[in-house]
């Protein structure tokens, strides 16, 4: 039974320093204040989320508009078809030999 009893105090001894990293680390993963002294708030997928940057700040600059393709000209020609006879953007026919 000695054999038992020392394995059984080496178990305990184990689960307890366990339980204190346990402790330690959720004492430093609890949510901190960042520099300015404010809570950090986390996201739906744990991601910090930034506040809005102080009044005195510059707002962020306006985003581009996008403008749309421009059109072709309904009195142009075609342009002529690719070789091969398939379009430029379709996917090769699989079960055609390769031409060698």
């Amino acid at each position: 039974m000695g054999f038992m009893d020392k394995a059984k105090k080496l178990a305990e001894q184990a689960q307890q320093k366990l339980d204190e990293a346990q402790q330690n680390f959720n004492k430093s993963a609890s949510p901190q204040a960042d520099q300015q002294g404010s809570e950090v708030r986390y996201g739906e997928h744990g991601r910090p989320i930034q506040d809005a940057p102080p009044a005195g700040g510059a707002p962020p600059p306006p985003a581009e508009p996008v403008t749309p393709p421009a059109a072709p000209d309904p009195g142009a020609a075609p342009p002529p078809p690719a070789q091969g006879g398939a379009e430029p953007n379709a996917s090769p026919d699989p079960f055609k030999p390769l031409d060698q």
